[in-house]
């Protein structure tokens, strides 16, 4: 696959690239989408990109080796610790109409997470209404009378192995924040390596087992469609199940 050169955090990876300027990323666990507005004082964050972020024009930027600036607009988010498929784009036309894709709901997401099951897992759509609060400068939300959050949820595969671990399949049919992790945990099904929802002492038990420290969350697959410069694009992506997740199933 033929692509420009782009500063990619070495950990991090191209999946796919249109020609038309769009980009499909594998991010990895412990890279966040972009820098922080306040960055904290220490070893700093690793990144998607290694390069400038620009807050208001939510895009990385760079030099390339020319000397002409470079950009790539980011067009939505993972959380640092999930893996899996992120979308960019090196042009803000392109960015803004992906971007209305995501308000409309018209881009299909579908994530991967290994769960240890306590009881049955109800397939189908799971319906919470979720309310977001801070804590300690953190983000926490629970559920509560706040926005509706809506999952379609499916059995990947079943529970077993040496762990006793299964993965379900989450599509997410709203977008609220730390959606799947809340309602996989309100189910009984806290997500392995889930540092604010989950099971600690469990997760303690696997990280010492197995050396895996990381939250078995990945976003899998991203599909949707788009007219950009006079062409018709159905654009599909997915990223393999990480290794480290895999090593948990047998």
């Amino acid at each position: 696959m033929n692509h420009p050169t782009i500063p990619l955090d070495h950990h991090c990876s191209v999946i796919h690239y249109e020609s038309t300027g769009i980009w499909a990323l594998d991010k990895a666990t412990g890279v966040l989408s972009h820098p922080n507005k306040e960055r904290k004082k220490g070893k700093p964050a690793r990144t998607l990109l290694n390069a400038e972020y620009n807050h208001d024009e939510e895009c990385y930027t760079w030099d390339n080796k020319d000397g002409e600036q470079e950009k790539l607009y980011l067009v939505h988010r993972l959380d640092s610790p999930t893996s899996g498929v992120i979308i960019a784009t090196s042009k803000l036309s392109t960015a803004h109409i992906i971007k209305d894709l995501f308000r409309t709901k018209e881009v299909h997401k579908t994530y991967f997470a290994l769960i240890r099951p306590k009881g049955a897992i109800k397939e189908g759509i799971w319906k919470d209404h979720l309310k977001e609060k801070r804590e300690d400068g953190k983000i926490r939300v629970w559920k509560g009378t706040g926005s509706v959050a809506l999952t379609k949820a499916s059995i990947e595969r079943k529970k077993g192995g040496l762990y006793g671990l299964a993965m379900v399949r989450l599509q997410p049919l709203t977008g609220r924040t730390h959606q799947l992790r809340v309602q996989c945990a309100l189910r009984g099904h806290s997500i392995i390596g889930d540092k604010s929802y989950g099971d600690f002492s469990f997760n303690r038990k696997i990280s010492r087992a197995t050396k895996i420290d990381r939250l078995c969350l990945h976003a899998g697959e991203i599909e949707f469609k788009l007219n950009v410069e006079g062409k018709s694009i159905n654009f599909f992506a997915d990223a393999p199940l990480p290794r480290s997740m895999g090593k948990l199933l047998i």
